[in-house]
This record gives structure tokens, C-alpha cells and sequence, in this order.
């Protein structure tokens, strides 16, 4: 089943699990597209935290976008 998200900054992403969803927004992420999945989350879970001053769970995919959607930078 296909979730779509709605980013805080506007953009939109389809995607069918946690997994997914973070590799997609890697991707289209200015910052840090060429590094893993798992740099990835723990690098803006960082930046997060610096400009929110919240934690943002990086262990796994399904605690990020869970924690994201927590603090408002989605919607599902």
C-alpha cells in the first residue's frame, strides 16, 4: 500500500514502506543525496535537532518517519 506524505517545505513523496520513504527523500535532498540511507537519517536527524531541538529517532526507517511525523515535518 503506497502512503503519500506531505513534506513541511511543500513537497510531496509516494512511497510503500519506511524504507522507501527515506530513500526518496535522500534523494532529493540538497544536502546529503550521496550518502547512505542510515548517514542520512542520522545527518538530518542532527540538523533537526540543531534547528527544532527535538531528537529525532534514527535506528530505523519506520522510527524516523514515525518521529518526523511526530514533530510536523510530514503528514501522512
Amino acid at each position: 500500500m503506497i502512503k503519500n506524505y506531505e513534506l513541511a517545505d511543500g513537497g510531496k513523496i509516494a512511497a510503500s514502506t519506511s524504507e522507501e520513504f527515506v530513500q526518496l527523500l535522500r534523494e532529493g535532498s540538497w544536502f546529503d543525496s550521496d550518502c547512505t540511507d542510515e548517514e542520512f537519517m542520522e545527518r538530518f536527524a542532527s540538523r533537526y535537532k540543531l534547528l527544532h531541538g527535538v531528537d529525532v529517532s534514527c535506528d530505523t526507517a519506520e522510527h524516523f518517519v514515525a518521529d518526523l511525523n511526530k514533530y510536523g515535518y510530514i503528514k501522512e
